[in-house]
């Protein structure tokens, strides 16, 4: 590979513009080998129709993409996107295939599920971390084990845990679109994968997407989701929540704005009452 131009760097992972095979080409190096499992996720889904980026070469510790911006057919997403209803619509078709071909995927044991940081000792720290908010983690402690067999009940499947319009891929056309950067690919839940997305998007292309997702489930299955939705969102209304603020207080310095609202929630009460609803 020649002409290699830096674009990105950080957290060990470097990124570059140049060429593979007189193609433009884009070349992601992982110094951690944590971080690698990017390159296996790339492979493993498209070992199981889940569309991607172009991969054109990979080894130990790199991957090669397709240059998007060079692209003739697609181009990276943007902040304006987030209020597409066409890009939202297509962007469900893609979801609905990461979960369809991701449930019965063997390899998702494997993977991240972010709720398994949600342990009794996490929780612990939390409360040490978050002390305004100890009346709604006591009350989880207490109820530990119910909390723990609520988490792991649902059904998991692939799940891509990371929306933003920055990871973003649309065609051009506005007919297709794709997530790419797999670095926090797991396991987990539908409602849990889709409220990540919903909450990015203004009301109309919240709208599109959820109709869209629905409708292809339906049209699959021969019958609709609000039953298994249902309580995946109400465990989710307690899980989420606690994920981040977990998040925010124990691995973030300073403390993140977008869990700004979850402090809250936690402090006035808003979270207690959810979880005294649950448990």
């Amino acid at each position: 590979m020649e002409n290699k131009k830096l674009i990105r760097e950080k957290d060990g992972i470097r990124v570059y513009r140049d060429t593979h095979e007189n193609a433009p080409a884009v070349t992601k190096y992982f110094d951690k080998t944590s971080d690698r499992r990017e390159i296996c996720n790339y492979l493993m889904l498209q070992r199981l129709g889940i569309p991607t980026i172009k991969v054109l070469h990979h080894g130990e510790d790199f991957i090669t993409l397709e240059d998007i911006n060079a692209s003739p057919t697609w181009r990276l997403g943007t902040a304006d996107d987030l209020a597409d209803a066409a890009v939202a619509k297509s962007l469900a078709h893609w979801y609905f295939t990461l979960h369809e071909n991701g449930t019965n995927a063997a390899q998702r044991n494997g993977l991240y599920f972010e709720y398994n940081q949600l342990t009794r000792d996490n929780l612990n720290i939390l409360r040490q971390k978050f002390p305004e908010g100890a009346e709604l983690l006591d009350y989880v402690l207490a109820k530990y084990d119910a909390f723990a067999e609520m988490v792991a009940h649902p059904t998991c499947t692939l799940t891509y845990n990371d929306f933003y319009w920055t990871n973003l891929t649309v065609r051009k056309d506005k007919q297709a679109a794709m997530m790419f950067d797999y670095n926090l690919l797991g396991k987990g839940w539908r409602a849990s994968d889709i409220r990540n997305v919903t909450s990015a998007l203004s009301k109309e292309a919240n709208i599109a997407f959820t109709q869209e997702y629905s409708c292809l489930f339906t049209k699959k299955h021969g019958h609709d989701r609000s039953k298994i939705e249902q309580e995946e969102t109400r465990i989710n209304e307690l899980a989420a929540p606690l994920f981040a603020l977990y998040t925010a207080f124990v691995e973030r310095d300073p403390f993140p704005t977008w869990a700004e609202d979850d402090r809250q929630n936690a402090v006035n009460g808003t979270l207690l009452a959810v979880a005294r609803g649950l448990l």
